[in-house]
């Protein structure tokens, strides 16, 4: 329950898809749907599927826009809040009702990928999903917070991040809205120093190429959860931060020994374009990368 499928259901043709998987069986997407004013009308059903689906509403659903049948249950908008959150099992049956405008961004979790985090944490894989309509999740709102300037520029999205968000979102849901035991707390041990060396080697190598989790934790011969645990464990900060840094130091490189403009700093340092450069930069260094540029060519003056 993605992308087109996702925009039938809505009744809705402006819409954003990005897939993690084959487009055939996908794990893990994220579809941004968005729809003008509109009267209440019946939607199509949802078609059955071995999955979860998380719907946040980015702006404020006001109450009675949106109401369901669901699996013999009359559901709905109770209280008005920003990014409310809804999880949805799609194996069970609904009738669902919608009136605009809207806008929701949706994860579709596949029963797959949760199974496996699940044993990756050592947690059951024989879960029920607790259903949730409309409610404040911090997690899953701080996590559509990060993701919300890429997708609203139209940016493509890293697999490293659709990595991290699949894993965290997927671990959420487990850990919070399925009836499994919680997770045990253990000391949990970081990479070994091979494992660290082949990791940065391989991250400093693809700067300008979407490297997957997946990759990285096959050549450290981990689990993608594993490895990204552990990676953090090592680091303190996240693969997808690491790559982020890295790509910085790339452009400061670049800033400092070369005229190139900006817009071909930004392709060789992995930035897909000269704003998401500037805007990346400017959060991490509290200055533009052009007024970066220019005091460190007059530091250097000085030092002359």
């Amino acid at each position: 329950m993605l992308g087109t499928s996702l925009a039938d259901v809505f009744r809705t043709p402006d819409y954003d898809c990005r897939v993690l998987g084959a487009n055939q069986r996908p794990e893990f997407a994220v579809t941004r749907l968005r729809s003008g004013p509109r009267e209440m009308e019946k939607a199509p059903a949802y078609p059955p599927d071995d999955s979860v689906l998380i719907c946040v509403s980015l702006t404020p659903a006001s109450v009675g826009q949106w109401r369901a049948l669901y699996d013999g249950r009359r559901v709905g908008v109770t209280r008005s809040i920003p990014f409310a959150t809804t999880f949805l099992d799609l194996n069970c049956p609904m009738e669902m009702w919608v009136r605009g405008p809207f806008d929701y961004l949706h994860y579709y979790l596949s029963r797959d990928l949760l199974r496996r985090i699940a044993l990756d944490n050592d947690v059951s894989t024989d879960f029920r999903l607790r259903e949730v309509f409309f409610e404040e999740d911090l997690v899953v709102a701080q996590m559509t917070k990060s993701i919300l300037v890429p997708v609203t520029h139209g940016e493509p999205l890293d697999r490293l991040v659709l990595d991290q968000i699949a894993m965290v979102l997927s671990a959420h849901t487990l850990q919070a809205h399925c009836d499994v035991p919680r997770f045990a707390v253990s000391a949990k041990p970081g990479l070994e120093a091979w494992q660290k060396l082949r990791a940065e080697e391989m991250l400093r190598a693809h700067l300008q190429r979407n490297i997957t989790v997946k990759e990285l934790a096959e050549a450290c011969s981990l689990s993608e959860s594993h490895f990204a645990r552990r990676f953090r464990v090592s680091s303190g900060i996240s693969v997808h931060q690491r790559l982020i840094q890295l790509r910085i130091e790339r452009a400061k490189h670049l800033l400092a020994e070369t005229k190139e403009p900006l817009v071909e700093v930004a392709q060789r340092a992995g930035f897909c374009d000269q704003p998401a450069l500037t805007r990346t930069f400017t959060r991490v260094e509290r200055m533009s990368p052009s007024r970066w540029r220019r005091f460190n060519a007059d530091q250097r003056l000085r030092q002359t």
